[in-house]
């Protein structure tokens, strides 16, 4: 899979729009963010569709990886041209050979998690955190948008946009 993907999920409440570049991204962030919101709500989705008041628009298919730990390379078996999501609760994303299977998958991976993950050969520039927008204001929908943590400060070096 190559290419930009433009995501969009939503609900009555909340919006969340962002776009997936790289087959590695990285969603990082202090609690109360709004990361595992966006996780909840593409797991419905996935297991329920629409019927829940959730609307996603993408031009691939979004996943939530929720299989067991000890399986997940079986599970992943099943995903092909995805962009598959996962949350910080699984430990084998940090083994060498999950390094191994991301780098040969055609697949889009999207990591919510606060640990740095050292096996996988991540762009600094797919890291992003999560901010609300003043796009819409309560009690209307709650627009939440990706921000890049580090970006280019000047040639060669990089800054935290924190």
């Amino acid at each position: 899979m190559h290419g930009k993907h433009h995501i969009v999920i939503e609900t009555g409440q909340l919006k969340y729009e962002f776009d997936i570049k790289r087959n590695i991204t990285v969603i990082q962030g202090d609690s109360a963010t709004g990361k595992t919101t966006l996780i909840d709500l593409l797991s419905e989705y996935t297991h329920k569709g629409n019927n829940r008041g959730i609307r996603l628009i993408s031009d691939v298919r979004c996943d939530v990886f929720s299989g067991a730990e000890d399986r997940w390379e079986y599970e992943l078996e099943g995903m092909k041209g995805e962009i598959v999501f996962f949350d910080e609760d699984y430990r084998f994303v940090y083994s060498k050979e999950f390094s191994e299977y991301v780098q040969k998958a055609d697949n889009y991976f999207v990591f919510v998690t606060r640990k740095p993950l050292k096996n996988l050969p991540y762009s600094i520039n797919e890291i992003y955190g999560i901010r609300t927008s003043g796009r819409y204001h309560f009690p209307e929908k709650i627009y939440h948008e990706f921000y890049p943590i580090y970006s280019i400060a000047s040639e060669g070096s990089y800054s935290e946009d924190r």
